[in-house]
């Protein structure tokens, strides 16, 4: 999967990736693909930070980079010092977000601050590893604002899962039985999921009702740890290349004829 995300870095450039990871441009996607989930309301948009309202601030909020990862202020108050606030965001919105390991599908987005209206009480993230519309890797995050814990759960070959041996690489296990609301978070995953070769599909949940959270192209950057080497592992060996965008484009010059020599090499390993 490492091999492949590395790749995908390279080659991979479909016009799509940096609509998705563009945590506005997203929603319109959603809707556009008729993807029924909710997102948190947007409250504001802009570009500087200083003409965000103080009283919106005051609401129990979250304040985002749209192009950036770890670039989030959780705010259930308005910031006590407003001007540090101010200087924050805006290091945000100037970070090169994907420049060190070339995940370039962030760097056409064009760069806003959004105020997000914070969604209270949630209890869990599910990140979905998809695969088209099969998910062979679901890590479910608890408690994340607290003591994070998490799971990772594998198929069963029997058309569920089962709790893998193996750690997240975010936190210790959890060991906890699956949500009640999985089976749901699941099928939007796949639903959104059939659309690519691979996506990462991040929900929230509340305990009740579902959130979208967010598309990841390039899972921590490129590099899967604990599994993404690890050839017996289902992500890495249901990952297929052929129906990336690359593969499925009309390429041209020298790209057309590397795409043809590289079918025949994938075609002949799945043979």
């Amino acid at each position: 999967m490492n091999e492949k995300f590395f790749w995908r870095k390279i080659f991979d450039r479909s016009p799509e990736f940096i609509e998705v990871s563009d945590k506005l441009r997203i929603r319109k996607w959603l809707v556009r693909n008729n993807v029924d989930i909710d997102s948190p309301p947007i409250l504001w948009t802009g570009t500087d930070p200083a003409k965000i309202p103080d009283d919106l601030l005051a609401q129990g909020v979250v304040v985002k980079a749209n192009h950036g990862s770890g670039t989030n202020i959780l705010l259930y108050d308005t910031p006590p010092d407003r001007a540090a606030f101010n200087w924050q965001m805006e290091r945000y919105l100037r970070k090169q977000q994907g420049r060190k390991r070339l995940e370039w599908a962030y760097f056409g987005i064009a760069r806003k601050i959004m105020v997000e209206k914070l969604v209270p009480n949630i209890t869990t993230e599910f990140k979905a590893y998809t695969f088209g519309n099969r998910i062979e890797r679901l890590v479910i995050i608890y408690d994340r604002f607290t003591d994070q814990v998490a799971d990772v759960w594998l198929p069963d070959g029997k058309g569920g899962f089962s709790l893998s041996e193996g750690r997240a690489a975010v936190a210790e296990r959890a060991n906890r039985p699956l949500p009640a609301n999985t089976e749901e978070a699941l099928k939007i995953s796949g639903q959104i999921g059939e659309r690519f070769d691979h996506m990462r599909v991040d929900i929230l949940s509340d305990g009740d009702k579902l959130w979208f959270s967010e598309l990841t192209i390039y899972n921590m950057g490129g590099h899967l740890p604990y599994a993404g080497d690890t050839t017996s592992e289902p992500v890495n060996t249901s990952w297929d290349l052929t129906s990336s965008w690359f593969m499925r484009t009309p390429q041209t010059g020298w790209k057309r004829l590397y795409a043809a020599e590289l079918k025949k090499t994938l075609t002949s390993h799945v043979s």
